[in-house]
């Protein structure tokens, strides 16, 4: 792809060079025209100056009479041979050359002044510019062209890397997904057709009760999908002030019938971002914690260091610091949640963190004497009032 574009460079600077090198070229060309045929109608009228005054850049003009002698000149071409040996001829009196004597050119435009034999000729013409002499342009527009060639390399090459990586989880996105969806799809196709054979074996009403709960998670997995799309294609939603401790108040301190939840609030924790999914985020810490807890699940609001923090502990088995970045991958499931929760659609911590990315936080799993302890962290709406929070206790949630 470099040397594509390194060719694609190079084309564009030869082009380049060629149209400046034309359109200076042609400029003095031009201009040395005006200035012979000028200087020519003087000469026929008889009155031409002595010194002759250069004009319009041109500053090299000379007479030069039948046999070769400078009977008139500009100063900077006094004392000169001829500039050329060009002579034009009667049917073509006005010619154009570059004249070259070692290193220097010359641009310039012969007249001859009349269609007889022994007619003069006027001259005029430039020293071309130094930096087309010695290749100063050509120069930069190599040096150009390299650094623009290794750029546009590097940033294709990563754009390329960017949109092959998408691709490749979009593939292993749809691969979980399908793996995933094919257990419960097959469970669902078993039960109904075991229903359907065996209709004096199977109770027609728990083989629907059974299909509803497959359809369930199959819905469950579906939302989910389509929330983390939205997530990740960066669908905007409308952002608002939050007082985080009063919605985790009222998603937390739910009553529950199998484990309690314990909600602390430390002080006024207001943030901005979209109620709907922070409330998701909540909700899923929290079920996530009572899924896992023996007996308690502690969550606590406050502010540490400029930032929001949420705390979500539980008083279960924890998790191995070599599975705490697993457990945020799309299905992955540990071996306790296997065994605590067959069903769900495996996506809630993902989201989880998503969720967290899209509000600029962060969302992990720290050390906890036992059990596991989520801890997110967001930006406060405003800085003041600031608390540093302390440690939590796994279990109450108070500070150590």
């Amino acid at each position: 792809m470099t040397l594509l574009v390194l060719v694609v460079v190079a084309v564009v600077g030869v082009s380049l060079d060629l149209a400046i090198r034309y359109k200076i070229r042609n400029e003095v060309f031009g201009n040395a025209e005006r200035v012979a045929d000028r200087w020519s109608a003087r000469v026929r009228a008889g009155g031409l100056p002595h010194p002759i005054p250069p004009s319009a850049g041109i500053d090299l003009i000379q007479l030069v009479d039948a046999r070769g002698n400078v009977v008139g000149s500009s100063p900077r071409a006094a004392g000169r041979p001829p500039l050329s040996g060009l002579r034009p001829t009667s049917s073509h009196p006005l010619q154009q050359r570059t004249e070259c004597s070692g290193k220097r050119c010359v641009l310039l435009t012969a007249s001859r002044v009349s269609p007889s034999a022994d007619a003069s000729v006027v001259y005029a013409g430039a020293a071309e510019p130094s930096y087309l002499t010695a290749h100063d342009f050509e120069y930069v527009i190599a040096v150009t062209a390299l650094m623009m060639a290794v750029v546009g390399g590097r940033l294709t090459w990563r754009m390329m890397s960017r949109a092959l990586r998408q691709v490749e989880e979009q593939y292993e996105l749809a691969s979980t997904t399908a793996h995933e969806l094919r257990n419960p799809i097959a469970g669902l196709r078993l039960q109904l057709e075991e229903a359907l054979c065996y209709p004096d074996r199977v109770n027609p009403r728990d083989a629907i009760r059974e299909a509803l709960s497959t359809g369930d998670r199959l819905e469950a997995i579906v939302e989910d999908l389509l929330l983390q799309a939205r997530l990740h294609g960066g669908e905007p939603m409308p952002y608002e002030p939050i007082d985080l401790g009063a919605l985790v108040e009222q998603e937390a301190g739910m009553p529950s019938q199998d484990v309690p939840v314990q909600v602390r609030v430390v002080g006024d924790v207001w943030v901005r971002g979209s109620r709907i999914q922070l409330i998701r985020l909540v909700s899923n810490l929290v079920a996530n914690a009572r899924r896992h807890a023996e007996a308690h699940v502690a969550v606590c609001v406050t502010r540490a260091h400029g930032q929001a923090v949420l705390v979500v502990t539980d008083d279960g088995a924890g998790i191995e610091p070599a599975d705490r970045e697993r457990v945020f991958e799309r299905f992955v499931r540990l071996e306790d949640g296997r065994r605590r929760e067959a069903g769900g659609s495996g996506l809630g911590l993902a989201i989880s963190r998503d969720i967290a990315h899209a509000h600029q936080g962060t969302l992990r799993i720290e050390d906890s004497s036992r059990g596991a302890r989520f801890v997110l962290r967001l930006p406060l709406l405003e800085e003041s009032c600031e608390c540093v929070a302390g440690p939590l206790h796994p279990v109450t949630g108070e500070h150590e």
